[in-house]
């Protein structure tokens, strides 16, 4: 548990530092170019804890390829990928199907969809679901996952960056000041604007849940495979699934299925949940008496 602990009050280190500097960093950066401070902050944000992270990564012992979970072989390694990305896809066709059928998403009729436009759209939804799989697997399935298996077992490593992982989905909002007003106090009033989000936490439940369950799928993942290749494949194709569907389909708000959708991006959400817990029983019922690969045994 310190392991996560330590990762909170990181991550809290970083938003502050970030809203201390924003100011000054926002001016250092109109001298080159004209930016928003709230991407400004997000950016110092960003690398403060990219350093941070990287060393304390490095003091817990968990910045090794076996640890972030690439101790694979080059060759089985992308193999896995390609497997991930089938899996992820037989796995996200059934609910968009079924959302599609009960109409909660309808197809939109604004859309011109050719060939082209259908291939260009799934390409750029893989390679884009690729680049955020291969960051967030590394560290929510990859070091943090080693880290908090170590120390506290694997139920704790499935849970906890689960947890951290649905919740850094709804930390954004946009606070647009106009250069004459800001100030010092700017960066605190985009750190606040950062978790609009949460003020509302019923109105992000069911989304959040079902981000929750995703995160713990893939963590059973990455128990039994002992790498994170099948999780990067997986996620990129979740993510070039709603990327290519969210184009061509809108929700249907007079659905009476629609409480299946929750408003992050009105596709997942409790429809979501019972799926993924559906996956999750299946993958238990499968793997029984066959042992998983731990992450703590390779060191």
């Amino acid at each position: 548990m310190r392991s996560f602990a330590s990762i909170l009050l990181l991550f809290a280190a970083c938003l502050l530092t970030a809203a201390v500097l924003a100011y000054p960093f926002w001016l250092l950066v109109g001298l080159i170019d004209d930016q928003p401070i709230h991407r400004v902050l997000h950016r110092v944000a960003m690398l403060c804890a990219l350093v941070s992270l990287f060393w304390l990564f490095r003091r817990w012992r968990v910045a090794d390829k076996h640890s972030t979970g690439f101790g694979l072989p080059k060759a089985a390694f992308w193999r896995q990928i390609g497997v991930g990305v089938l899996v992820g896809g037989l796995i996200i066709l059934p609910p968009l199907i079924a959302l599609q059928m009960m109409g909660v998403r309808v197809t939109d009729d604004r859309v011109e969809m050719t060939l082209w436009i259908a291939a260009s759209a799934i390409v750029k939804g893989l390679a884009t679901g690729l680049v955020v799989g291969l960051i967030e697997e590394t560290f929510f399935r990859g070091a943090l996952y080693t880290a908090i298996e170590r120390e506290s077992g694997s139920a704790p490593a499935i849970l906890l960056p689960s947890l951290l992982y649905a919740s850094v989905h709804f930390l954004g909002g946009r606070l647009h000041v106009p250069a004459d007003q800001i100030d010092w106090l700017s960066g605190f009033a985009v750190l606040d604007r950062m978790f609009i989000a949460y003020k509302d936490p019923a109105a992000i439940l069911d989304s959040f849940a079902a981000l929750f369950a995703v995160g713990v799928l893939l963590a059973l993942v990455r128990q039994r495979t002992g790498n994170i290749a099948a999780c990067i494949g997986m996620h990129a194709a979740w993510v070039g699934a709603l990327y290519f569907y969210g184009a061509i389909t809108e929700f249907n708000a007079a659905s009476e299925a629609r409480w299946l959708v929750g408003s992050y991006d009105e596709v997942i959400g409790w429809g979501t949940v019972m799926w993924m817990g559906v996956l999750a029983l299946i993958h238990f019922v499968v793997s029984r008496g066959t042992p998983s690969v731990s992450a703590a045994a390779v060191r």
